[in-house]
């Protein structure tokens, strides 16, 4: 079996450092809760790598249903648009 390495000791200003990257992170993260599995489903039965990819898709395709839906409402609340 392969010898495992000691633990890293990290320096203080390093764990300060990954605590705002962490905490800058979670400032961005959304809980989709249920919908966490079609979402990851969707994502790789479109061939997309990144959650952000899913998120553009999914509002472009909504904002593209809304205006073929209503031309009668002068303002589209997806994209601002009038």
């Amino acid at each position: 079996m392969a010898e495992r390495r000691p633990k890293r000791i990290r320096s203080v200003e390093y764990g300060l450092k990954k605590k705002g990257y962490d905490q800058a992170r979670g400032k961005c993260r959304v809980n989709i809760g249920e919908a966490f599995q079609r979402w990851r489903d969707l994502r790789e039965l479109l061939g997309l790598k990144l959650d952000a990819d899913v998120a553009l898709f999914l509002l472009d395709r909504c904002a593209t249903m809304f205006h073929t839906a209503s031309r009668s409402i002068s303002f589209c609340p997806i994209c601002q648009c009038l």
